[in-house]
């Protein structure tokens, strides 16, 4: 009680004194205070949005290039060999292609030498309507079958003008058939023609042949001195070539192919006097039995290697006989035109091979660009350096190269002077087939002259009034 009335004085003492002073300073106090308070705050969140939206898409696709163009071209072996400076003819056409289409390929499809059996591969494509061969290396003794049959394009408005300008029209019409151009050549051509070994003529004092009995006389005189030596070598065996001689026989004893009428006339009088005179020759051995079963290039072998007198052949055979690594003739040879009975014609088969295109290819326009490259001038001319003349582009003969190259033009302008046409008959193979047949019989001695030549004549007057 007594500490209760104790501080009671002391607050009441401190009052007074309050009273009595100046007034205090107060005294600031800061003090923390923790309060909770609910805030309203407005907040953007960014939140997550699944859309869909169509945008444009650039898609690559992969395509594969386009394979370069493939062409077949029907031919033979010799396009892949050369027989002179210019390169093989195959490489050189290819070539020229690529330049026109560039990643072309040629293709060759090989086919025999025998002409008829090639003739008989192409009528198998043409006949089946068979795309396999788009161009085709085409005889002249073919454009009359193939072209009644519509197995050929037409050229005359797929070629360029100014190239067909080159070409003589006589050339044009070996390969035209019913008004259209089937073929542009030759690419090569050639024509028969008799070679002889002048050295020995001159030797004797024998002038060079004009007539068939000429040849016999010469070897009789020669051969008397020199028997080692053949008389006279050509190619007899039963192909195409055996029916070239044989024209070249026919129109030189004064017998022809056809009547006015035409009906055969190759079993006239002077067919028989022609033929009984080709049995003659190998039954005395002026020309050797062998020679019944030779090719061209075989007919050639014994004159290039000097061992015999006469050879009817072609102006291609020029190239390998003033060749010094292959022949022993080097300028010590002639070349003249056939031999001619009195009555009958000089007379030089001519075979001309050109370039068509099959009315069943499947690239005509591509067909057709490389066709006029091969009618071009450099592949005209290369195929003259590689084969020899003759060819169809006229450029070639004022070409400088070409003429410095074949000193001998000369001469083959003047066999070329007696051409002799092939059969004019759209069935020349059936007929060709025949003549083969006959007359190789005739002079294997398994039939009469006589004989052969009235089946030749029957056969074909049978053929040319067939429906």
């Amino acid at each position: 009680m007594y500490m209760r009335r104790l501080l009671l004085v002391l607050v009441a003492m401190l009052v007074a004194l309050a009273a009595c002073g100046p007034a205090p300073t107060p005294e600031v106090i800061v003090q923390t205070v923790e309060v909770e308070k609910t805030v309203e705050v407005e907040k953007t969140v960014e939140v997550p949005v699944v859309e869909t939206v169509e945008v444009p898409m650039v898609e690559t696709v992969v395509v594969e290039a386009e394979q370069p163009g493939q062409l077949s071209f029907a031919g033979h072996q010799y396009f892949n060999m050369s027989f002179g400076p210019g390169d093989p003819p195959l490489e050189a056409m290819r070539n020229l292609a690529q330049e026109a289409y560039p990643g072309m390929d040629v293709q060759l499809i090989l086919q025999p030498l025998e002409a008829p059996k090639w003739r008989d591969n192409l009528v198998t494509y043409f006949v089946a309507e068979d795309p396999t061969v788009d161009l085709l290396y085409l005889a002249g003794y073919w454009v009359a079958e193939f072209g009644d049959a519509g197995w050929l394009l037409p050229l005359d408005d797929l070629v360029d003008p100014e190239l067909l300008a080159k070409f003589d029209q006589e050339f044009l019409d070996i390969f035209t058939y019913d008004g259209k151009l089937v073929g542009l050549g030759p690419a090569w051509g050639g024509i028969g023609g008799l070679f002889y070994r002048k050295d020995l003529l001159d030797e004797y004092g024998i002038d060079p042949p004009e007539t068939y009995d000429d040849v016999i006389a010469a070897c009789d005189v020669i051969q008397a001195e020199q028997p080692e030596l053949g008389c006279w070598d050509w190619p007899a065996m039963r192909d195409t070539v055996l029916v070239n001689r044989w024209s070249e026989f026919l129109h030189g004893f004064g017998g022809t192919y056809l009547n006015d009428d035409g009906t055969c006339a190759m079993s006239s009088p002077e067919a028989l006097e022609a033929l009984e005179f080709m049995v003659m020759v190998f039954e005395d051995g002026y020309t050797p039995e062998e020679a019944l079963s030779w090719k061209e290039e075989d007919s050639e072998v014994r004159f290039i290697s000097g061992e015999t007198i006469f050879l009817s052949g072609r102006q291609s055979t020029m190239l390998r006989l003033d060749d010094p690594g292959s022949s022993n003739v080097v300028d010590m040879w002639g070349w003249i035109p056939n031999p001619a009975q009195p009555g009958g014609r000089h007379s030089g088969f001519t075979e001309y091979w050109a370039f068509a295109i099959s009315k069943f290819t499947d690239s005509p326009e591509e067909a057709v660009g490389v066709l006029e490259q091969w009618a071009s001038l450099p592949s005209m001319k290369n195929f003259n350096f590689a084969w020899g003349p003759i060819q169809g582009n006229r450029d070639v003969y004022s070409d400088p190269d070409v003429i410095a190259a074949n000193p001998n033009l000369p001469l083959i302008e003047e066999v070329a002077a007696t051409a002799l046409a092939p059969m004019p008959t759209s069935n020349y193979g059936e007929v060709s087939d025949i003549l083969m047949s006959e007359i190789h019989s005739a002079l294997s001695g398994l039939t009469t002259a006589q004989q052969a030549l009235e089946n030749v004549c029957s056969a074909v007057d049978a053929i040319s009034v067939a429906p």
